[in-house]
């Protein structure tokens, strides 16, 4: 496999030297594997009780005024549940990471997570597209999700001018933006039939997510908190508008957090990217160096790795998807010597520094030129 195009890719550069990369990676996934079972299993089911935990707490908290702290609290709880099911839980469970355990509540193809993105929609995308062919121009939507320009290789058009103030409105609904993600709106300006055959196609999916978020957050559980106001004598409109906010203010809370973790993990500095005519039959060894040259991840301690999903560790996650992601911070150190003697570079900082990265490359390339991404993966015969 070779390619003139792009930068060189660093890493092994021979068929033997890539067979012993690809040795060294999958033995670190069979032994972790190996080790696989009840105590993973007594995690997620903590896990699950915890995340119910807060949440239960939390709207407790919200039949209280807003003008009282613990309104407040009651929010962040709230949305802490969220981001911990989402992430933690959610996007873990959803990859087929407890698919063992045979167990519904954790069963990767059943599992309907919190967020307005159907489940059926997030495996094709995510755990298909984005996962096999990651980085991959046009094949990969992931990388600056039809949205945003953060490459030299993205032809730049006026309209990229306001990406930055529109990638903070992005974080704030960033559950909305994933859920029309699939349907390719930015296509319909360059394959306008087609775009539209495939919206016309998603959008009833689409559509009865949405619905059923928006009744349960929006509706449901605000007339239920003004019902209970209204028995406890505070009155029907007063809980209702209470528990209305505090749900706002718990999905603004996981979206702007989710936001974060997933471009701190994708689109920091040094990030690589692919052209599609290499990736047809590439030897494994490539496809194990695209997840790893096209991830970063975030250093910090075990609370942390939780509250990311452990996508904190987002190299160990593209290289084992199916892996129970409490086992990356084990795998992590392994991976990194890896790639060390193999002379791979391993993406890793500080979250305000990854974070600013990111801004870093988002407002550079509001404008022409920028940074090239695209890399040739050549093998030496």
């Amino acid at each position: 496999m070779t390619s003139t195009s792009g930068q060189p890719c660093p890493g092994p550069q021979t068929p033997q030297a890539l067979d012993t990369f690809v040795r060294e990676l999958d033995d670190i996934r069979r032994e972790t594997m190996a080790k696989v079972g009840p105590q993973d299993a007594r995690y997620i089911t903590r896990l699950l009780w915890v995340i119910r935990g807060f949440e239960t707490a939390g709207r407790a908290l919200l039949l209280t005024t807003p003008w009282l702290p613990s309104f407040w609290i009651g929010a962040a709880l709230l949305g802490l549940s969220k981001c911990l099911q989402n992430m933690e839980f959610g996007h873990n469970v959803m990859h087929g990471q407890y698919d063992w355990m045979h167990d519904p509540r954790f069963d990767g193809k059943s599992h309907e997570w919190d967020s307005t993105c159907s489940k059926e929609d997030w495996r094709h995308f995510h755990n298909y597209m984005h996962h096999h062919y990651t980085n991959v121009h046009e094949l990969d939507r992931d990388f600056g999700y039809g949205m945003l320009r953060l490459s030299a290789e993205t032809p730049w058009e006026p309209r990229f001018l306001t990406q930055a103030p529109y990638a903070i409105l992005v974080a704030l609904l960033f559950e909305w933006a994933i859920a029309i993600h699939n349907m390719e709106f930015e296509r319909l300006r360059t394959n306008r039939e087609a775009t539209q055959e495939r919206i016309r196609a998603l959008w009833p999916n689409v559509k009865a997510k949405m619905w059923l978020q928006i009744k349960k957050d929006y509706v449901l559980w605000p007339l239920v908190g003004g019902l209970v106001s209204l028995v406890l004598g505070a009155g029907l409109i007063k809980g209702l508008l209470a528990v209305l906010l505090g749900n706002v203010v718990a999905n603004v809370i996981r979206n702007v957090w989710t936001f974060v973790v997933i471009f701190c993990g994708h689109f920091t500095a040094g990030v690589h990217t692919f052209d599609p005519a290499l990736v047809q039959g590439e030897h494994k060894g490539h496809w194990y160096l695209r997840q790893i040259l096209g991830s970063s991840n975030i250093r910090g301690g075990k609370l942390f790795h939780i509250m990311t999903g452990n996508l904190s560790h987002q190299i160990e996650h593209h290289l084992y998807p199916d892996m129970p992601a409490r086992r990356y911070a084990d795998v992590a150190p392994r991976v990194r010597e890896v790639c060390q003697r193999h002379g791979v570079p391993y993406n890793t900082g500080s979250l305000p520094g990854q974070l600013a990265t990111v801004a870093v490359r988002i407002v550079r390339h509001s404008f022409p030129g920028g940074e090239r991404t695209l890399t040739s993966l050549k093998t030496s015969v």
